[in-house]
């Protein structure tokens, strides 16, 4: 399996809980922080295996990230959601915290758009064939769907 399928499937399986998260925001506050609790657990996972196995891979050939007006890298989206998240679950008031996790998943259908149409090209366009496959063992691996290093 090649590692842009794997994680494009992630998004698939990802997008129906962003779905289900903005048609169930009026719940009260606890609602709503598990709500958050559940996208940061699982965005953070899927976070993680892109920034370790894909992004050192393809890095040379992005663009540089951007700084803020002081020099300093600035958040990347991923840490940017994150933080939305935790705002979320730090929230003592319910419309506070609907209105931060209503703004987190648009964010991250922003973010995943992002992925799909521009970094993810890049990676098909500059990664070998081979590459792709090791990754996407890889993946497989960090993710328990292959008991040896690949799919067989």
């Amino acid at each position: 399996m090649r590692i842009l399928h794997a994680l494009l499937g992630e998004h698939g399986a990802l997008y129906p809980l962003l779905t289900l998260i903005e048609n169930t925001a009026a719940a009260g506050l606890e609602q709503l922080h598990a709500q958050a609790d559940c996208l940061r657990s699982t965005l953070g996972s899927h976070a993680d295996l892109e920034d370790e196995l894909l992004r050192p891979a393809i890095q040379k050939y992005l663009p540089p990230p951007p700084v803020t007006p002081d020099g300093n890298p600035a958040a990347t989206d991923h840490e940017v959601i994150g933080k939305g998240l935790s705002a979320v679950i730090a929230s003592r008031d319910a419309g506070h915290a609907r209105r931060l996790l209503l703004e987190t998943v648009a964010k991250t259908r922003k973010h995943f758009h992002k992925e799909e149409t521009i970094i993810f090209r890049i990676a098909a366009r500059e990664l070998t064939f081979d590459d792709q496959e090791r990754l996407g063992a890889e993946w497989a691996r960090r993710r328990g769907v292959c008991a040896a290093s690949r799919c067989e």
